[in-house]
């Protein structure tokens, strides 16, 4: 009789092994860890900012510690403050372009420029010395920039797919957001809204896994309490619609005006030519002046706009807090500040908002306008023109104060700032930075990614031109030799005179006559052209236009040297990688024959991929043949790119006994579920 078989594995437990190896779960964990991180940051860059505070002007709240200083001192700390923000900014922050959220924008929609850890940490300290001793500027932007550099370190650590990298910078994002203010919902619209600037399904989940884990630990470590305590404000009457819309109206050329501030600060603190040190102590200098008389502009703004909502002040006095705060802000960010402008521009809109509510009293005494809830109208219409992001603003007014009653004004408030600040200033505080910073960007990120590419990227070079003397025969004989339906001419010293189509030529071929007194000068035509620094939405309109299958690159409009050519296929291969993310005309193949070679594109069958994948844990230490890639996933490794302890890297494609080293990269070829289980393995 045979022995009954052992029980095989329950149910439960082949689920958890399944659930803890699929892909998309482990991905859900890695953006959990992202929250995790931003969260430490954020806690750890508030606790830091508040310890110094304490330490070097005796208080918990900054302007409270301004007020109790002598002229002096508040001349001097933000001027000292300033001055070692600017060491640390030139020690540790060697990286050119836009900073802040807007280089945050540039690494996940572009994927040009990796968020470094060491910057992070440099711009980080930087802020913290400004902040902490009276540096107008917002806490968000380092904070933002060091959750994303932490899950950015820790997935190219794991050596995740690129894609998935820039999703998790993203969720980085999201958790430094809502660690800094306490708002899950509000930092992941930020970064589909503001960041991403589409509502992606791809995007959506990791990013609300980080923003709540990061929510989460905030929360346990520093306490459920709102960022802004206000008395509960509810509208009283239908007339208050009227000065709703006033404030919504307001917003729009107020945040204009803000920006350009920032701008013209900037500019002018360009042309004093002084050293990054120098320029931001001066930048502080000014704050401190200000803060002679106007104490409340000094820090991020957190203190300034609590006054505001709890206290009842006068006309002129929020009057001299919106100047005073534009002015402390542009000088802070204009002299080198590497903070933020979030804080800030939530306090010049709770001034609007303040504003807007003491002229009401004045003119409609029946109305009872609460300063504090006007305030927070305009501190979410200050938002909205500032980001262009009107969902942002609404939902982030009802999770710093945790009012709902303010949902409904701020819906109409947040609008018309919108479409108010536009008639001012076309984009976005971020996406003028990004402009400034030279940086194309286009409505959608489609759009702009394709701007962003240039002819240089994918041109051809490999073409040989022919000389303008070249006989008729010998042009005939270059058309049967290739596939070629173009050849380029150009004189003794390059310069593109234009191009022979070979179906203009057709009728020359039975012309015996005067084959021999035809060269390929006089069979020219003229063509349009691209340089190498032109957009691939340049090539695109041009290739269109006239119905060509490929153009002339020349070194400029002027020399016109020939360089090489770029092609409609090219340009298809460009989208398909940067918007489409398939891979599949990505693969190049060189055509080697007799008389020579041509470079071509392979296509890819339907659902395969051509891709560079990281060696994985499991299958390092093993040979080729013993880790059966081909026949266990599917795959096949065409070649290895390896690097030596000296740094020099080496190609080459493996055989059944080369052994798999760690930080091997792998150029596969398979269907996409079979490279989906291979970076998974």
């Amino acid at each position: 009789m045979s022995s009954p078989e052992a029980p095989g594995p329950s149910r439960t437990s082949r689920f958890g092994r399944f659930f803890w190896k699929d892909p998309n779960t482990q991905f859900l964990l890695l953006a959990a860890a992202a929250g995790i991180l931003g969260a430490l940051g954020a806690v750890a860059f508030r606790l830091l900012t508040a310890a110094l505070t304490r330490f070097l002007i005796h208080a918990g709240d900054i302007v409270r510690g301004a007020e109790s200083l002598p002229i002096w001192g508040r001349l001097l700390w933000p001027t000292v403050g300033g001055l070692c923000g600017g060491f640390l900014s030139v020690w540790f922050v060697r990286e050119k372009g836009p900073s802040g959220i807007s280089q945050m924008i540039e690494s996940v929609t572009l994927a040009r420029r990796p968020v470094r850890l060491r910057t992070a940490l440099g711009r980080v300290a930087s802020s913290i010395a400004v902040i902490s001793t009276g540096g107008s500027e917002g806490r968000e932007g380092p904070i933002v920039q060091l959750g994303a550099a932490l899950a950015s370190s820790v997935s190219r650590h794991l050596r995740v797919s690129p894609e998935r990298v820039r999703i998790l910078t993203a969720c980085g994002m999201a958790a430094g957001i809502a660690g800094a203010y306490n708002t899950p919902i509000a930092a992941t619209l930020f970064v589909l809204e503001v960041v991403v600037g589409s509502f992606s399904m791809t995007l959506f989940g990791p990013a609300v896994v980080s923003a709540v884990t990061s929510t989460v630990v905030v929360r346990f470590l520093l306490g459920d309490e709102p960022v802004y305590h206000v008395a509960p404000f509810r509208p009283q009457s239908i007339r208050e619609v009227v000065p709703f819309i006033v404030i919504g109206l307001l917003a729009g050329p107020a945040s204009a005006l803000f920006m350009r501030a920032l701008q013209e600060a900037k500019k002018l603190f360009k042309a004093t030519r002084l050293p990054v040190p120098a320029a931001m102590a001066l930048g502080g200098l000014i704050v401190g002046a200000l803060g002679i008389f106007l104490p409340e502009v000094w820090g991020n703004g957190f203190e300034g706009t609590d006054r505001i909502l709890r206290g009842n002040p006068t006309l002129g006095f929020v009057a001299l807090l919106f100047v005073g705060k534009i002015v402390a802000t542009s000088s802070t960010i204009g002299s080198g500040g590497v903070g933020g402008v979030f804080t800030p521009t939530l306090m010049v809109g709770a001034t609007v908002g303040a504003m807007v509510a003491r002229v009401t009293h004045l003119v409609v005494p029946t109305l009872e306008a609460p300063v504090g809830g006007y305030a927070l109208l305009g501190m979410g219409g200050l938002m909205a023109g500032v980001t262009r992001a009107p969902l942002l603003a609404m939902i982030m007014i009802f999770e710093l104060t945790q009012n709902t009653a303010v949902l409904l004004p701020m819906m109409l408030v947040s609008v018309l700032a919108v479409t108010s600040a536009r008639v001012w200033e076309e984009d976005s505080i971020y996406v003028q930075s990004l402009r400034s910073a030279g940086i194309v960007w286009e409505k959608t990120p489609e759009a702009t990614m394709l701007s962003s590419l240039r002819v240089s990227e994918i041109m051809r070079t490999d073409v040989v031109p022919v000389p303008r003397t070249l006989p008729l025969p010998e042009i005939l004989n270059a058309f049967l030799r290739t596939r070629a339906l173009y050849l380029y001419v150009v004189d003794e010293k390059g310069t593109l005179l234009g191009v022979i189509d070979l179906h203009d030529i057709k009728e020359t071929f039975r012309a015996e006559e005067v084959s021999s007194v035809v060269i390929a000068e006089d069979l020219v035509r003229e063509i349009p052209f691209v340089t190498p620094d032109e957009p691939l939405t340049s090539v695109n309109e041009k290739l269109w236009f006239r119905d060509l299958g490929q153009l002339p690159v020349v070194e400029s409009p002027q020399t016109r040297r020939f360089l090489g050519i770029v092609t409609r296929r090219d340009l298809l291969g460009a989208f398909d990688r940067e918007v489409l993310q398939h891979n599949r005309l990505l693969a190049r193949v060189r055509t080697v024959s007799a008389d020579g070679g041509e470079v071509d594109y392979f296509e890819l069958p339907e659902k395969h991929q051509l891709v560079e994948v990281p060696l994985p844990r499991s299958l390092e230490g093993r040979t080729m043949s013993e880790s059966a890639m081909r026949q266990r996933l599917g795959v096949s490794v065409l070649a290895i790119r390896r690097w030596s302890d000296g740094g020099l890297e080496r190609r080459f494609v493996p055989g059944p006994e080369d052994r798999f080293q760690s930080g091997d990269l792998l150029v596969v070829l398979g269907p996409d579920d079979a490279i989906a289980r291979l970076r998974a393995s």
